[in-house]
């Protein structure tokens, strides 16, 4: 099977009734927030292309995007790997397209995830792929020997996000050739449709009735791939173009209109764009997040992604979502991930007995919580033995933690009973002026360290002190050396 990573036409759905809440300028959601995200993402592409035998539905694109994702969110570097080393063996046939020749769009995705892996392109499973791509490119200076109709802009500017990661520099022809052609394509609202057949007739409004007019998805990746080579005309022309499109959740939808229900994968590719184009996504990361399948979906689905209409596990709304929740835009840096396999913590097991007081040297990892805000003191507590994570030496420690309805334990919400139901419902993730704020102290260390990691995915070292404090980003009362003596 192959699939073209791209929507042209995709079906109609019902616009939402509220009015649009926020804008570009709308500060990001909490990094550690989208981050979680894209891990419990990404811990469910892990797991399918291990399940898989080293890739995702024995697809090439599937799996390259599932490696990007790998990447994006800094996890999964088995899965990863063996990703990488099952595309270096689809290199002929697989990468063709319906006319026979080389498609870009997937030899693109290739040398993206090749790059990513920290693998040369340019030798890949004994292939030159960056010649290759270079190869399919027109007189005109688009990438491609297929129609354009309903992917031109999006396959071009995907091409230029893989040349841009080979390092083929802005000074080759070719690339201000495939440049041009790709802003000819621009609207004058600074979006783009699919194909400009003749770009001295204006664009079409946007109309989601015919699917006519800019849309996100050819936007998103022209954005990406002019930005990569720092050709991006009228960035802020762009910015305020999709800003005009979103849907009220914050997202979007495929034809870049407004008053339409967002989708993953729009939204994502319209993260994407913004992240290039050095713009703020706010909200967007919400709207992307509500599309994961979370605990009251079936424990293999948990971490991916689905479509509206349905809430079975839709694999390209979930491959192109993780890069985007990770606020990453394409090319990706060359990095190693983690061996960390995340997945979405709804319930722990078999629970230790914790017991009073900070733990003894290694023998086990202390967690004290301050309830100060609730005009209680702060308590100590040992996890005996090694924690599988920060939530699970909480719960093993003696606390009881509640997370939220939406995400499970991945958002403590609570911590024996607090906040009360009345203070904080628990529906979402906590406001930001009043949350579970999530410290660390190794051994020896004499000052409480902000966690950049979730609970539900740091794995907190033996002889360590995990610290728990209610407020606006409040610190605990006590300093790590006092809670070892306390």
């Amino acid at each position: 099977m192959r699939t073209k990573l791209f929507r042209a036409r995709p079906v109609a759905v019902l616009a939402t009734a509220a009015a649009l809440a926020a804008g570009l300028c709308t500060p990001a959601a909490a990094t550690e927030q989208q981050q979680t995200v894209a891990r419990h993402g990404a811990g469910y592409l892990a797991r399918a292309i291990t399940a898989g035998g080293g890739n995702l539905s024995a697809d090439v694109t599937s799996t390259a995007y599932a490696v990007l994702g790998l990447h994006a969110a800094g996890v999964g570097r088995q899965a990863a790997q063996d990703g990488v080393a099952y595309l270096s063996t689809q290199l002929g046939e697989p990468l063709k397209g319906a006319d026979g020749q080389d498609d870009p769009g997937r030899v693109a995705y290739v040398v993206l995830a090749a790059v990513a892996g920290k693998q040369n392109p340019r030798r890949f499973g004994g292939e030159n792929l960056v010649d290759r791509l270079l190869a399919t490119q027109r007189a005109d200076g688009l990438f491609g020997s297929a129609a354009p109709t309903y992917d031109g802009a999006f396959r071009q500017g995907l091409a230029l996000t893989a040349l841009k990661a080979a390092k083929v520099p802005s000074t080759d022809a070719r690339i201000a050739a495939a440049t041009t052609w790709l802003t000819g394509q621009q609207c004058a609202n600074g979006l783009w449709q699919a194909y400009r057949a003749d770009t001295a007739v204006p664009c079409a409004p946007a109309d989601p009735a015919t699917f006519s007019g800019p849309d996100t998805n050819s936007t998103g990746m022209a954005v990406q791939g002019l930005a990569a080579y720092g050709k991006l005309p009228g960035a802020k022309k762009v910015l305020a173009a999709l800003n005009a499109a979103r849907s009220a959740d914050g997202g979007f939808a495929f034809v870049a209109a407004p008053g339409q229900a967002s989708d993953p994968n729009s939204t994502a590719l319209a993260i994407q764009a913004i992240v290039a184009a050095g713009g703020q996504p706010g909200n967007a990361y919400a709207a992307l997040a509500s599309f994961q399948l979370g605990c009251t979906d079936p424990a293999a689905d948990r971490g991916a992604f689905f479509y509206p209409g349905s809430r079975a596990v839709n694999l390209l709304a979930t491959v192109q979502a993780v890069p985007a929740a990770a606020g990453k835009a394409f090319p990706l840096a060359p990095s190693t991930p983690s061996a960390a396999v995340p997945e979405v913590p709804c319930a722990v097991s078999a629970q230790l007995a914790g017991t009073p007081g900070p733990c003894a040297g290694t023998s086990g990892v202390t967690v004290t919580v301050d309830f100060a805000a609730f005009g209680g003191a702060q308590e100590t507590r040992c996890a005996p033995g090694a924690q599988a994570s920060g939530v699970a030496a909480l719960q093993n420690a003696g606390f009881t933690p509640t997370g939220t309805t939406r995400w499970g334990l991945a958002f403590v919400c609570r911590i024996n009973a607090l906040p009360t139901p009345a203070q904080d419902p628990c529906v979402n993730t906590p406001p930001a002026t009043a949350y579970w704020a999530y410290y660390h102290a190794n051994a020896g260390a004499t000052a409480w360290t902000y966690s950049t990691q979730g609970a539900s995915t740091y794995v907190p070292p033996l002889g360590s002190i995990e610290a728990w404090a209610f407020g606006n980003g409040a610190t605990p009362t006590l300093t790590p050396t006092q809670v070892r003596t306390s």
